[in-house]
């Protein structure tokens, strides 16, 4: 449900289509579920499709997953087990309700009423009023305890700093410097959304805001949700300050580093695999390395080395 859920893909950066027609897939589908209604497609970058309807009188969305890539089936099997770890310990930030899944390609999960955050990967200027409210409501998703048994880690620190360094996103120094950091901080162990974007916060009639999407959701070193924040909220001034400072008083600087350096150095990869002259690489990358560029002089800083040979992009 949000406007961008696979940021590894560069091309759907840009996406914005939208679907009106229901496939027949999804009609299919969805009358495995006995009162469900199918009223309509909702845009969505992510592989899976997204529609509105009824399970009876309860508005839901519905999400099914088209045949195809093994990658994204298993995380729509990940986010099943999520919500249906919600369903038995309810956390402490509202999530939609699970209201039927087969288990394997098809979601639906109760509608809510609210208006997100924003739209796209990187939103429009905030107020600190809202970077508040953004960074709060995964905070107290980083605060759950006791965690409920089933979340795991997402990723391999290790092997995603080694995959960067191989294809040149990392130094040496760089690699050498996030080894010596990862020894420090131990293994993962704080549950975070894993996806903040500003289209998956939505500031229900209540007041309250509530999260969407779970497919990126686990265990991960603490503060991953403040280093995506970080970098997405790079065009609100005094955002990633912010974000930075709510991790070193936390006591995760070391973590919040690490996760920084993963993150960024994502976005460098996405934006440099678009076309030289697209406009989302002109207007962003110049942003992201200098961010980089910030945050490798904290990170050679913070392992206790400091170096000025540039890595290579």
């Amino acid at each position: 449900m949000t406007l961008l859920t696979q940021p590894e893909d560069p091309a759907k950066l840009a996406s914005g289509e939208s679907y009106r027609r229901v496939p027949r897939s999804v009609a299919a589908l969805a009358g495995q579920f006995a009162g469900l209604r199918v009223e309509g497609m909702l845009p969505h970058n992510g592989n899976s499709l997204l529609a509105a309807g009824h399970a009876g009188d309860q508005p839901v969305m519905i999400k099914v997953l088209p045949e195809g890539d093994p990658s994204w089936r298993h995380r729509q099997r990940h986010e099943i087990d999520v919500y249906r770890i919600f369903a038995r310990h309810p956390p402490p930030v509202r999530v939609p309700r699970l209201v039927h899944t087969d288990g394997h390609r098809i979601v639906v999960m109760e509608r809510l009423a609210g208006a997100t955050l924003g739209g796209g990967r990187y939103p429009r200027v905030l107020t600190g009023q809202e970077v508040a409210a953004a960074a709060g409501v995964v905070g107290r998703l980083h605060d759950w305890q006791p965690l409920p048994v089933g979340f795991r880690p997402v990723f391999r620190y290790r092997d995603r700093i080694a995959r960067y360094h191989a294809i040149g996103y990392f130094t040496e120094d760089d690699r050498r410097a996030l080894e010596r950091m990862l020894t420090r901080c131990g293994e993962p162990w704080q549950l975070n959304h894993g996806d903040p974007l500003p289209g998956n916060m939505i500031r229900l009639p209540s007041g309250e805001w509530a999260l969407l999407d779970w497919e990126f959701t686990g265990l991960f070193l603490p503060g991953f949700d403040l280093a995506m924040l970080s970098v997405l909220l790079a065009g609100t001034p005094g955002a990633a300050d912010f974000v930075s400072d709510l991790a070193s008083r936390a006591g995760h600087e070391d973590a919040y580093l690490v996760n920084l350096a993963v993150v960024l150095s994502r976005e460098r990869r996405i934006h440099l695999q678009l076309p030289a002259n697209h406009p989302l690489r002109l207007a962003r990358l110049p942003v992201i390395d200098a961010a980089w560029a910030r945050a490798r002089e904290r990170l050679l800083a913070a392992a206790g080395r400091r170096s000025l040979v540039p890595a290579r992009g």
